[in-house]
């Protein structure tokens, strides 16, 4: 029973978040299609929805401020440090100041109203109206992938090769494919909580945190769909993995003399090892078995629907503020396009023109802020390889402040804001080159136009 449970359930994650499926002519994936559906036939219903959602935002977080609940589900949710909770409030009145066209008369009111900045993030089309459905359905569904032992199967067949290709125990295969279909932060605190109790070195847990914790399938429907590349989404995450790989096996073969493979405070290390009289399919499955086992649907959809009210309260709010911020930055003054200037000069050489080319340019280098803001500084433009080539770039470079960048900062692994920039910049960096011979196949594979 527990190994068709195991079975079931994982094939129709795959299914749901990773095969495209033709309805009414449309070939995308299943969360894309939802998408479509209900901001084509309950927009209104929804975006009433939404606003609901930004004033409770508002009103928890100021009452959480002065005082505590007896529930502890209503402090996690709403209780956060002051600069947090402030970007959380006025990430919530923005949104609703588009939504709502408050105060068209005030010049700073319509910095922030405005078709090309919180136009951009809100409203009909808005990146925020995609993202509050997507996280919806892909949290909700997400423990097919996760919960029923689909991570442990293959972290058990892939350990060895993670072993030779990453220079890291072959059971970090599970962190990696945690995060690979859930969330990059779910990935770096497995692996600091590893790191803590012996399972990794320093040198193995900064390699993993930094190289292996990319946003997972939810997040990047959402760009795919916001791009328009929910047809071929296999191949836009697919693309995303490779880089991904290639930047890991680059990491762990550097130096890294900052971390030694020395173990936190003098633990005594740990090990997981295959048991001797058990081959290496019999493992995996039993190991998978038993965590189908454990699988409690009502636990499963009581913790997922904790997910989605966090990602509502404390994430959402903030993309609203940062993307709304950087967007009003990049209309009306020149502070991007300044700092990403010798980018211009690299994608012309390239052979994408200028127009293209400044878009690219900032779009490189604004994801560190927010990784859904590249998606949006590209998105308009015509070419589909540039709008590839930008929204893969984002998520290879793995570091954003507003989320993953600031979970690195706070583990016990050692990782301070200068080294988190310059993960960034050498991410970048590499990844540039491996994408134009990416980009460039796939437009000769007549998969997307140049």
């Amino acid at each position: 029973m527990n190994k068709l449970k195991f079975f079931a359930c994982s094939l129709l994650g795959f299914i749901f978040f990773l095969v495209p499926l033709e309805i009414a002519g449309e070939s995308k994936i299943a969360i894309s299609h939802i998408v479509n559906f209900i901001t084509g036939n309950m927009y209104n219903e929804f975006i009433s929805f939404t606003m609901i959602c930004a004033v409770i935002v508002i009103a928890g977080t100021v009452l959480s401020a002065y005082y505590t609940s007896k529930f502890k589900l209503i402090n996690d949710l709403f209780k956060t440090r002051f600069l947090g909770g402030l970007v959380r409030i006025l990430g919530s009145i923005m949104y609703l100041m588009v939504l709502n066209g408050w105060f068209p008369n005030n010049p700073l009111a319509q910095l922030i109203i405005e078709p090309n900045t919180g136009g951009v993030m809100a409203g009909n089309g808005g990146l925020l109206t995609t993202l509050y459905i997507t996280f919806f359905v892909g949290i909700m569904a997400l423990p097919l992938l996760t919960h029923f032992g689909a991570v442990e199967f293959l972290g058990i067949i892939l350990g060895k090769f993670v072993k030779k290709l990453f220079k890291v125990p072959g059971y970090s295969a599970v962190d990696a494919i945690a995060s690979f279909v859930g969330d990059g932060t779910i990935g770096i605190v497995v692996t600091d909580s590893q790191y803590q109790r012996g399972y990794y070195n320093k040198r193995e847990a900064f390699i993993i945190a930094s190289s292996f914790s990319i946003v997972g399938i939810a997040f990047a429907s959402a760009v795919a769909e916001e791009l328009g590349f929910a047809h071929i989404f296999p191949v836009f995450y697919g693309s995303i993995a490779l880089v991904t790989v290639i930047l890991a096996m680059i990491t762990a073969r550097m130096p890294l003399k900052k971390y030694e493979a020395t173990y936190y405070e003098d633990v005594t290390p740990n090990t997981i090892s295959r048991p001797s009289n058990k081959s290496l399919l019999a493992y995996a499955l039993e190991s998978a078995e038993k965590e189908a086992a454990k699988a409690n649907l009502l636990e499963i959809l009581g913790q997922s629907f904790k997910g989605v009210l966090s990602i509502y309260i404390g994430f959402l709010p903030i993309i609203m503020f940062v993307g709304t911020l950087s967007l009003v930055i990049a209309e009306h003054t020149t502070f991007f396009n300044m700092i990403s200037a010798p980018l211009v000069i690299v994608y012309k050489m390239i052979g994408y023109s200028a127009e293209v080319s400044s878009a690219m340019a900032p779009a490189s280098l604004v994801g560190f802020a927010d990784m859904y803001l590249p998606s949006l500084f590209i998105g308009h433009v015509s070419s589909e390889s540039a709008r590839f080539f930008i929204g893969v770039l984002a998520f290879t470079q793995l570091i954003f402040m507003s989320e993953t960048g600031m979970i690195l900062v706070k583990t016990k692994i050692g990782v301070s804001f200068i080294d988190v920039i310059k993960i960034f910049l050498f991410r970048t960096v590499i990844s540039i080159p491996l994408l134009v011979l990416l980009t460039r196949g796939l437009v000769l594979l007549g998969l997307i136009g140049f």
